[in-house]
């Protein structure tokens, strides 16, 4: 029978949603983006949850039994693309040029942020300090994908602040290592001196100050190779369209492999690439391959995070529950970052206005590197946890599994308000912006019949009328 032939595996109805949202999203890209002014983290992550086992169950993820290391790797792929897409698209020398501005959002605002989400984790949910550090540094980070999708607007705000963002957000990612391994090697380390050493040499120097020299040797040398064979006619410009994709996985494997900081390496290569200027423009080649790739990633990941939503887990875990939760996304969305950018404000010379400062503090959203973060963590710290349970001798064993037990679902829900907040955001002042240019429209005919009636009765009257002056 024909019948037998079909195999709805929940494997296979999973490409058919990806594939078919991709598609579906391609063929109403400008009726989603002008009309309905809508972006595409909140609409994938829509899609995710109407096909997710928390709502219609046509795709069961749990079912595959992948492990925790698909999640890290799809997130580590995609944030690692939207990185170098950064780096690549930054002005030449922005990073040496804005030191400054980019370093008071990368110090005194993270470290902030990381203090006031370790605060309300352990108030709110009365979880340790060391498990609270390690949580709160999943959240330090501001997500490329989705300040792409906000500064794709034109009229969002200056190209000041846009290149600004983008720069952080580049980095932050990279530079939440060292908020995260403090707190690992808190949890895993019995010593203080055992945590400073593996903190300075290992975090510091090895995955992120190497990380950095290893990354910007990548990308110069890359770009560098490719204008030797570029001017002795040696390469295609297919092939040239190609090369930063190469590059990004070729950056991604080479930080992997050797365990060093993979988003610091890689968005590294890409200022390193476009140092002398990208070989594309000289071909005038647009990058398709790279941007598509990226944008595929994105809405596939935002699509996989919508389904693997650990929504059982508010009401099974002890220390968490509904209420829980959103007061602490709410204050987190509040308070992580906008008091400190405010605050700051008159010490950064990229923001001129309270009205930047406000626009910077409010567009830190948390994403797919938050997502990432937070595997990586319950990866570092499940062994500890696994061989301590047969005996947990005191308090500190404990803290271990507790960070464990905590940090997916936390970080998800929080990621998830992000997306909803931050991704809308720009829809509402889209919104907001064609209904003030509606009512002006509206209101100008109107203006200028009162004074064409005002202007005729001055031409009857006999006095002099210059009929250009009402235009």
């Amino acid at each position: 029978m024909v019948w037998s032939q079909i195999h709805a595996t929940s494997l296979h109805l999973s490409f058919l949603c990806l594939s078919g949202s991709i598609i579906l999203y391609t063929v109403l890209s400008r009726f989603l983006k002008e009309t309905l002014l809508l972006a595409e983290p909140p609409l994938a992550t829509l899609v995710g949850m109407l096909a997710g086992p928390a709502i219609s169950g046509i795709v069961e993820p749990q079912s595959w039994r992948l492990g925790d290391h698909v999640t890290k790797e799809l997130a580590r792929l995609t944030t690692s693309m939207q990185v170098f897409i950064v780096g690549v698209g930054l002005p030449a020398g922005y990073c040496k040029k804005h030191w400054k501005g980019i370093g008071i959002l990368l110090g005194p605002v993270m470290i902030g942020g990381w203090i006031v989400c370790a605060t309300l984790i352990h108030l709110i949910f009365g979880a340790s300090y060391p498990t609270a550090l390690v949580i709160s540094a999943c959240l330090t980070p501001t997500d490329p994908v989705l300040v792409a999708t906000i500064l794709e607007d034109p009229k969002a705000t200056s190209v000041r602040i846009k290149h600004l963002l983008a720069a952080e957000s580049g980095v932050n990612d990279g530079t939440s290592y060292p908020f995260l391994f403090l707190g690992v090697f808190m949890l895993k380390e019995r010593s203080v001196g055992a945590v400073i050493r593996k903190y300075l040499a290992v975090t510091i120097a090895y995955q992120c100050m190497a990380s950095i020299v290893i990354g910007l040797t990548l990308g110069y040398g890359a770009n560098r190779l490719l204008r030797y064979s570029y001017e002795r006619e040696r390469i295609t410009e297919n092939f040239v369209a190609l090369f930063p994709l190469a590059l990004i996985f070729f950056s991604l494997g080479f930080s992997s492999t050797l365990g060093m900081d993979d988003f610091l390496l890689v968005f590294s290569a890409g200022i390193g690439y476009a140092y002398h200027g990208r070989l594309e423009d000289a071909y005038q080649i647009n990058p398709v391959a790279t941007s598509f790739i990226s944008f595929s990633l994105s809405i596939a990941t935002f699509i996989y995070f919508g389904v693997m939503i650990p929504w059982a887990a508010v009401t099974h875990t002890p220390k968490l529950s509904p209420l829980k939760v959103g007061i602490f996304v709410v204050l987190v969305l509040l308070l992580r970052r906008l008091p400190f950018v405010i605050a700051l404000k008159r010490l950064n010379p990229d923001i001129k206005t309270y009205k930047e400062a406000l626009f910077c503090g409010h567009f830190g959203p948390m994403g797919v590197g938050a997502l990432f973060l937070s595997m990586d963590a319950r990866d570092n710290l499940k062994t500890h946890c696994v061989l301590r349970t047969a005996q947990l001798s005191n308090h500190w064993d404990k803290y271990v599994c507790e960070a464990v037990e905590l940090v997916w679902p936390l970080v998800c829900f929080t990621v998830l308000g992000s997306v909803v907040v931050h991704g809308l955001s720009m829809s509402i002042a889209k919104l907001a912006r064609t209904v003030v240019r509606t009512q002006r429209q509206r209101v100008k005919p109107s203006s200028v019949s009162v004074a064409s009636s005002a202007s005729s009765e001055v031409t009857n009257s006999g006095s002099y009328h210059d009929e250009e002056s009402l235009l």
